[in-house]
């Protein structure tokens, strides 16, 4: 074990003595999860050197009594507590401080008193404890992820922050970033700045808004979370949140924000599992939850989040379509009109998704660059912005060979006409699009499944050509590129056969053989 110094045993452990007045030491660990540095803290009898313990440990101790006099005056407090003379006068005003005596006209302490105020103040703090662990970060290995602990110096419950690192630092780096962001955490438990001292004495406690304690989850989203941003967002998300508040949040509908605690939330997993839904669908409702009490927390409505465990779920397999079945459909797109002939391309070739294909304007298409645009999409008549990350997606020559064929009636690329609009072209709906597929699966005889399998089978077909995780994802538009990691896993299962194969002899294997 080496001994961690230099800004992080200083001035992050300085910050913390400040509030907690105690000493601290610091030492590394390695563990199999990531490197992991360790702070221990505890009331010390008032020496300040560097030391090594009993395991050969570097200490690094801190000490702030020593240039306490025997009678100390208002300058001499605030130069020990390392604030203003103000501060320390509204302190003792709002009896936050030893009651003083008088020395002449000056109020005055004795050393004793202050250290034996000191001494109180850390035996209720307790043993403080702050770990700093990093760990590659799930969403890009290229990053680190910080995982920060702490208890808290008075109530000692435990505290964790996890951020991740900017791109483009090693582990040391790393490492020195997460002590700036520890350094800066640890001092939101510090003395409140001189500025902040004027404000609250300023400003009453009784002024705090009293609703806020009071304020039921019914009220809270009907009367602020649902207006505020429930309405901003796409169509599929409004009705998403609608549907799980009515159907699944009934009973916690009458509680106070802050009694929704971890207790409540694994009696919810239980309801919702008695009624039968699946790990997934209970999944969603904990996120949406998890949504609305981080939307109260930054607006200050709870002091804290209660942890919200998602269930595991195993990794199902997307549908998709084999080569010699893409042959097969491929084969019968000639019985088909132009129409139809986009709709698949679009989905197979572009990855586009079902209302993309629906919102889709001859003013994304750019012939010339053989680029789309994607930023639209259609649902339940509504045009609305598009799931995902709003990009480009390429013009293959299928796509453009089917494109150029395809008669202009309108701003929109497709128009359907049916019975069902009394024979004249209309907005293509989302049901209308999937039929355009099943007429193509009717051809073939294969099952009918909605325009999702193309989109799949496109973006598998891209990880079994070995083709990089990034530019799957800007084919696939996904937002997080975890989403597009599990299409690679899917295909990880045909290149372990084409390994095996390899050794057998077959070393002219093609990719996804």
């Amino acid at each position: 074990m080496t001994a961690l110094r230099g800004r992080f045993s200083e001035r992050a452990l300085a910050t913390a003595q400040r509030f907690a007045l105690v000493k601290f030491s610091v030492e590394t660990n390695n563990n199999r999860r990531g490197r992991r540095y360790d702070v221990r803290g505890g009331v010390g009898d008032g020496w300040a050197h560097d030391r090594l313990d009993a395991r050969g440990r570097s200490r690094v101790e801190v000490d702030f009594d020593a240039a306490l006099p025997e009678i100390a005056y208002v300058s001499d407090v605030a130069r020990w507590l390392r604030t203003t003379e103000k501060a320390v006068r509204d302190r003792v005003r709002r009896d936050q401080f030893p009651r003083p005596g008088k020395v002449g006209k000056r109020l005055a302490w004795s050393r004793a008193l202050l250290l034996d105020w000191a001494r109180e103040c850390g035996r209720a703090a307790g043993t403080s404890r702050m770990s700093i662990t990093l760990r590659p970060y799930i969403k890009d290995k290229t990053r680190y992820h910080v995982d920060m602990q702490i208890e808290h110096p008075t109530t000692q419950l435990p505290l964790r922050k996890r951020i991740a690192a900017p791109a483009g630092l090693d582990e040391r780096q790393a490492q020195r970033w997460g002590e700036k962001e520890l350094e800066k955490w640890v001092k939101t438990f510090a003395l409140p700045n001189p500025r902040e001292e004027d404000n609250a004495a300023r400003t009453p406690a009784s002024a705090a808004p009293r609703e806020r304690c009071e304020l039921t989850l019914e009220a809270f989203y009907r009367g602020r979370f649902e207006p505020s941003y429930v309405r901003q967002q796409r169509t599929a998300t409004q009705i998403g949140y609608e549907g799980v508040w009515r159907n699944h949040l009934s009973s916690l509908r009458p509680l106070p924000l802050p009694a929704i605690d971890v207790h409540r939330i694994d009696k919810l997993k239980a309801e919702l599992t008695d009624k039968g839904l699946q790990a997934t669908s209970i999944n969603q409702v904990l996120k949406k939850l998890a949504k609305m009490l981080r939307w109260a927390l930054h607006r200050q409505l709870i002091a804290g989040l209660p942890l919200i465990e998602l269930i595991k779920v195993t990794p199902r397999e997307r549908a998709h379509y084999s080569g010699e079945q893409l042959e097969e459909l491929r084969a019968a797109l000639a019985q088909l009109t132009p129409e139809d002939v986009v709709v698949f391309v679009l989905a197979f070739e572009c990855g586009l998704r079902t209302g993309e294909i629906a919102a889709l304007r001859w003013c994304d298409v750019k012939m010339n660059k053989r680029l789309i645009t994607i930023s639209r999409t259609m649902f339940r008549g509504k045009e609305g912005p598009c799931k995902g990350t709003v990009g480009d997606v390429g013009i293959t020559d299928a796509l453009h060979e089917a494109l150029t064929r395809l008669e202009r009636r309108g701003p929109r690329v497709l128009y359907r006409c049916s019975q069902h609009t009394s024979w004249e072209h209309a907005d293509h709906s989302e049901h209308s699009v999937k039929e355009a597929l099943h007429r193509l699966q009717r051809l073939v005889k294969f099952d009918l499944t909605g325009l999702h399998i193309l989109r799949h089978s496109g973006i598998t077909y891209l990880a079994d050509q070995g083709e990089d995780v990034y530019t799957v994802q800007a084919f696939a538009r996904h937002a997080r590129l975890q989403t597009t990691q599990g299409y690679i896993h899917q295909s990880k299962q045909k290149l372990a056969g084409k390994a095996a194969r390899t050794f057998d002899g077959n070393r002219l294997a093609t990719p996804g053989n």
